[in-house]
C-alpha cells in the first residue's frame, strides 16, 4: 500500500498517493469552477492528445497508476494508466502528476504556479534523498517525517471512525428532530452575513445563502451538522441547497471532510454571541 499524504492550498486539502494526485481535490481547492470539472476536462481534445502522446513515452515516466493505488479500491483504471477512479474515503478521480499539473494550468494561473512548486517538491520528498547522500542527520530527519506522515494518516482515519461512533450514539440517545428556534436562526443568519462569509455559503463559498435584504435565500437550509436533535446555534449553519443535499445523503465521511468549514462557521457564531453579550453587559439599566 502506498500511503496517502495531504497537501494544502489556501486551507483546502489535496491528496497525494505515490505519483498520483486527486483531481477532485484540486478542483475544490481552485474554487469549484462549474465548467472546469475533472470529468469535463479529461474529455477535452487537448487533454486526450496529451495522454496519447505521453502513452507512447510511458517508459520515461514514473510508475503507472496501478502501482500507486490499492487495487481493491479501484472502480476504473484507464488503459493508459494515467487516470484511476477510486471508491471509499480516499475516493475520487486520481491522475498521474504529469497529467494533474496540466489540469492545474487549466484551472487557474495562480493554482498552476503553486502546483509547479509545491507538488514537485512533495514528489521529490517522497522519492527520498539520493542514495549517495552521506549526511546521517538528513537521512534520520527524512525517516522521521515519513513516520510522521503515516501517523497523521492513521489519526485522520481514527478521527473519521470516532465521528461515526459519536453520530451513532447520538442517534440512539437523542431521538427525534428538534427544529432551530427563531433566536438560533437569527444568530446563524447574522454569522453568515458577517465576514468572512458575507452572505455566501460557508460550506462551499460559492452560492449565496442570503438575499440582499439579509433573509435566507431560496433553497438555503439550516443544517444540523452533528445531529437533528441538537439545535443550539453552535450545532448548525446556513448552507446552500447543493451542500445540504451532499451532507444529507453523502454519509458521515462527507461531514467529516467538511469539519474545517463548519469549525470556521462555529468560530463566527461564537464571536457573534460574544459581541451580543458584551453589548448587553454595557447596556445601562
Amino acid at each position: 500500500m502506498t500511503p496517502t499524504s495531504t497537501l494544502s492550498y489556501q486551507g483546502r486539502p489535496i491528496r497525494l498517493r505515490g505519483t498520483m494526485l486527486n483531481l477532485t481535490d484540486m478542483w475544490r481547492a481552485a474554487g469549484c469552477p462549474e465548467y472546469r470539472r475533472p470529468a469535463k476536462w479529461l474529455f477535452l481534445e487537448e487533454t486526450m492528445r496529451f495522454r496519447a502522446h505521453a502513452g507512447t513515452h510511458w517508459a520515461a515516466l514514473e510508475e503507472p497508476a496501478s502501482d500507486n493505488v490499492l487495487l481493491e479500491d479501484i472502480i476504473r483504471l484507464d488503459p493508459d494508466g494515467f487516470v484511476a477512479t477510486l471508491r471509499g474515503r480516499n475516493g475520487g478521480t486520481w491522475a498521474h502528476w504529469q497529467l494533474a499539473l496540466s489540469y492545474a494550468r487549466y484551472l487557474s494561473p495562480d493554482f498552476h504556479l503553486w502546483c509547479n512548486t509545491v507538488v514537485r517538491a512533495a514528489l521529490a520528498w517522497h522519492a527520498g534523498p539520493p542514495a549517495t547522500d552521506p549526511d546521517p542527520l538528513r537521512l534520520h530527519l527524512t525517516q522521521q517525517f515519513r513516520d510522521l506522515h503515516r501517523r497523521l494518516d492513521d489519526a485522520e482515519r481514527h478521527a473519521a471512525d470516532l465521528m461515526f461512533l459519536v453520530l451513532s450514539t447520538q442517534e440512539i440517545m437523542l431521538g427525534g428532530r428538534l427544529e432551530f428556534t427563531p433566536l438560533t436562526r437569527t444568530i446563524i443568519v447574522k454569522a453568515a452575513a458577517a465576514e468572512p462569509f458575507d452572505g455566501q455559503c460557508p460550506c462551499c463559498h460559492r452560492e449565496p445563502v442570503l438575499t440582499p435584504t439579509g433573509q435566507p435565500a431560496p433553497g438555503a437550509a439550516f443544517d444540523h451538522f452533528f445531529h437533528r436533535g441538537l439545535n443550539k446555534p453552535e450545532h448548525g449553519w446556513l448552507i446552500c441547497l447543493a451542500c445540504h443535499a451532499e451532507l444529507t445523503y453523502g454519509g458521515y465521511l462527507v461531514r467529516f471532510l467538511r469539519m474545517p468549514e463548519f469549525r470556521a462557521f462555529q468560530g463566527a457564531v461564537f464571536e457573534r454571541r460574544r459581541q451580543e453579550r458584551a453589548r448587553a453587559g454595557n447596556t445601562p439599566d
